[in-house]
């Protein structure tokens, strides 16, 4: 069972924001422009907002993804990395394998129950002029890892920086 839910929850109304990937030892957080991943919300309902790195984890446990967005149909669980794009291949690896360990923690706890399960790999390579994020694009071996992901977890693997609820 997982303890620390209430102090790593947040509720968020915003019609749109952004997640950004915290440092070494503090969790993702929420920001308003220019973040690595976007979330719009196009229904009434809050989003929920769950820091999971170096939050339900503690930060010495890099083996999970970094957190986790959801409301009452969808729980999508984001592993965010800003790389170089000469590391992809290794990152991208590295992220589907801490969104899996962290939906196999989760898989009996009540929250995922009977929800709609997503995994999004962020991989984003922050350019120095402009200190906006650039989405890197995704290779055709990522459809093996889909495929994986939604034959043992029953979870859809996305690769991208956005997610829309509608």
């Amino acid at each position: 069972m997982i303890n620390n839910f209430d102090t790593c929850l947040e509720s968020v109304e915003k019609k749109h924001f952004f997640i950004q990937d915290g440092d070494d030892q503090e969790p993702a957080f929420i920001v308003l422009d220019n973040g690595e991943f976007k979330v719009i919300n196009k229904t009434d309902s809050p989003i929920y907002f769950l820091k999971i790195d170096s939050c339900v984890y503690g930060s010495n446990d890099d083996s999970r993804c970094d957190c986790a967005i959801y409301n009452d149909n969808t729980f999508c669980f984001i592993e965010l990395k800003c790389i170089r794009p000469s590391k992809f291949s290794q990152n991208r690896k590295k992220a589907e394998s801490q969104i899996e360990a962290t939906i196999k923690d989760f898989h009996n706890e009540e929250v995922i129950q009977n929800k709609n399960l997503e995994a999004y790999v962020c991989l984003n390579c922050q350019t120095k002029v402009t200190e906006n994020f650039e989405p890197i694009t995704q290779t055709p071996r990522n459809n093996e890892q889909a495929t994986h992901f939604m034959l043992n977890l029953n979870t859809s693997l996305y690769y991208g920086t956005k997610k829309e609820f509608n």
